[in-house]
């Protein structure tokens, strides 16, 4: 059977948060150079915390042997550990070290910074409908099959309109 929606405004939609994601993510990237495979190991062990490799591969959606070499980098530039589980010696558990946790610290800083410069265009109102409009996207977007590799960020206890204040509530220069 075929599907006659209106696809344009997904379409559009995409474009927008394409738009939104270079602005935010990749504006935001750290000094340091990394790969998409090591960054999305950090940000999984910085907002899961430590965790088997096995694991770790699985939430970042990489390959175990793709986590192993990332891995194994982070470790030689002193951002991870890798120590062995002492339940189950041939468990090798991943962690951020404190350096690798304040790189991301700092990264997720600089994302919410773009984040909010990217949409200080918008009243309160606004935001409050932007923040609805795209939980209801990522609730159905779900339902595709479609998934994202990197986990969500931590809940804060704060609405909308108090994680992104509006102009009015920003800093005077």
């Amino acid at each position: 059977m075929e599907r006659n929606h209106a696809i344009e405004p997904i379409i559009q939609a995409t474009l927008y948060f394409h738009e939104l994601f270079k602005k935010t993510l990749v504006a935001s990237q750290p000094e340091r150079i990394f790969t998409k495979t090591q960054m999305d190991l950090m940000i999984t062990l910085h907002v899961e915390g430590s965790m088997n490799m096995s694991a770790l591969s699985e939430r970042a959606g990489i390959a175990p042997e793709q986590a192993t070499r990332a891995l194994k980098n982070l470790r030689e530039r002193g951002l991870a550990d890798a120590v062995r589980s002492d339940e189950n010696r041939r468990m090798v558990i991943a962690q951020l070290t404190e350096e690798g946790a304040l790189i991301m610290d700092e990264h997720l800083r600089a994302v919410e910074e773009n984040l909010r410069a990217s949409l200080e265009g918008l009243n309160d109102d606004e935001m409050d409908q932007l923040a609805e409009a795209a939980s209801t996207a990522v609730g159905l977007m779900g339902k595709t099959g479609l998934r994202h590799v990197v986990p969500a960020p931590p809940k804060r206890r704060t609405s909308a309109a108090q994680a992104l204040p509006s102009k009015a509530d920003a800093p005077q220069e």
